[in-house]
């Protein structure tokens, strides 16, 4: 058994080579290609991948119809306004690739995506709500933005994509449910029937309950409420490659040998294992 004077064991040689953050997106697995934590930064990210996008779209159609051409002269024009095009995509290829780090070919029929991994709250309150946010002792003067004839009171920021997708799933649920209440409360104005009256109010009552209870705990987490229309800033996206089955493959290969690994190795001293870090929303008073 290892003393307090045994010299410990050497660490571990760390692994060589790029670190690779993935990403799971429901049956999928997700590479991230990058990670943005400015608004401007990502619009302007957003604009110039559709731009070059679409331009890598265009000489991908040209170098079809290249190929498909009746005629020479038909050929000669193709590769002609192709080849123009190439060249003004490589330029402004090169560029994006100095700025983010990558190529837009890379992306050649591939499926990506944005993945938010922060959010701000603002709700869109009246002259009056405003008011009375700002006659609570915790306010901030930042909390509440003037943009245009519309006030917008931050109520939290959710940070951490598990947060954050929670947060999308529970305010797609309220949303239902309000849109189910509100049909419902239809149905009874319109039905002649008592018999079906019945039936609808016992679903009208159990709909209101769960419309009540979500919203109360929503409101109460995040100050998110059906009550309120809601502006969402985006504070932080990951660009995501959606892997294919070859790539899922060797991921799942190089997990079940890693753990593999890790089962034959043995301990020589039982340490205490880290705490995880609490994850917290934070609410805005």
């Amino acid at each position: 058994m290892p003393t307090a004077t045994d010299t410990p064991a050497a660490p571990a040689e760390a692994p060589k080579g790029p670190v690779i953050e993935l990403i799971p997106l429901g049956q999928n697995l997700g590479r991230v290609v990058l990670t943005i934590a400015n608004q401007g930064s990502l619009a302007r990210f957003q604009q110039e991948l559709g731009t070059l996008g679409q331009q890598l779209g265009r000489i991908q159609q040209f170098q079809q119809r290249i190929q498909t051409a009746l005629t020479t002269v038909e050929r000669d024009a193709l590769v002609k306004v192709a080849e123009a095009e190439v060249k003004d995509f490589n330029e402004k290829d090169g560029v994006f690739v100095k700025v983010w780090g990558f190529t837009i070919t890379a992306l050649a029929n591939r499926q990506t995506t944005f993945v938010n991994t922060a959010l701000r709250l603002f709700a869109i309150v009246n002259e009056e709500e405003a008011a009375k946010a700002r006659s609570d002792k915790g306010f901030k003067e930042e909390q509440l933005v003037i943009r245009g004839d519309r006030r917008l009171l931050q109520t939290a920021e959710i940070r951490g994509l598990d947060l954050v997708v929670q947060f999308d799933q529970f305010a797609k649920v309220l949303q239902a449910r309000r849109d189910a209440f509100l049909q419902l409360t239809e149905l009874l104005k319109r039905s002649t029937n008592e018999e079906e009256k019945a039936r609808i109010k016992t679903q009208l009552d159990q709909t209101a309950e769960l419309l009540e209870k979500g919203n109360k705990e929503m409101a109460e987490s995040v100050g998110y409420s059906i009550t309120h229309n809601y502006e969402i800033e985006v504070l932080e996206s990951k660009f995501v490659i959606l892997l294919n089955q070859e790539e899922v493959n060797q991921v799942q290969n190089l997990f079940a040998n890693a753990q593999q690994q890790a089962a034959a190795q043995v301990a020589p001293v039982s340490i205490e294992a880290p705490k995880a870090e609490k994850r917290i929303v934070e609410k805005k008073n």
